[in-house]
């Protein structure tokens, strides 16, 4: 649901006397059947204090953002830097094979020092050293959903957001060439020349 939607029903329904809340979640696939989501909730304090108990069946961490449409906004913001490193991760990866470095030596040796990230570790380690990209996971059609919200409120905010709309234009040429439905770290593929 993009943000501002959020703040808008937030407002018609408290007309009415009605919470609003939002809950999304952030992690992978693994985690939700795991129940170890990230979980950005907007909304009253005491709605959450309410739903924690259900949140708590999901995920492990639950963190309050603020008043309703601030989960999204959080969420939208995680996806827009998980995009931005992904990219950049595979920038790594190809420059790394074409003088020689050992990809899956590249991954573990990056991952002990400070470049460590989560995506560093699972969507490079899980799809791009395999040149795995399902269309069971996150696909770039809904990365591309997100990364536009979260250019959308960088405008608003006036920010001019470059790297993610790097990522857009990968996301776009990735849909152009027939890699819309596959998971999103595909953008490899446009890094190497393959597609």
């Amino acid at each position: 649901m993009p943000p501002a939607l959020a703040q808008e029903l937030n407002t018609k329904f408290a007309v009415r006397n009605i919470a609003l809340a939002d809950a999304p979640v952030a992690r992978s696939r693994h985690a939700a059947v795991d129940r170890t989501l990230s979980i950005m909730f907007g909304g009253d304090t005491e709605i959450l204090e309410r739903v924690r108990p259900h949140l708590a069946c999901m995920g492990t961490d639950i963190t309050h953002c603020g008043g309703p449409g601030t989960g999204q906004v959080v969420k939208i913001l995680n996806n827009m830097l998980l995009f931005d490193t992904c990219l950049t991760i595979a920038e790594t990866l190809v420059i790394g094979e074409r003088v020689g470095v050992d990809p899956q030596l590249l991954v573990d040796t990056l991952s002990k020092g400070s470049a460590d990230s989560f995506a560093l570790r699972t969507h490079a380690g899980r799809a791009m050293l395999n040149n795995n990209y399902p269309t069971e996971a996150f696909s770039v059609h809904y990365a591309l959903k997100d990364l536009t919200y979260a250019l959308e409120i960088a405008d608003e905010t006036g920010v001019e957001a470059r790297a993610g709309k790097l990522v857009r234009e990968f996301f776009n040429r990735a849909i152009e060439a027939g890699l819309g439905d596959q998971y999103h770290p595909v953008v490899k593929k446009l890094v190497e020349g393959n597609s």
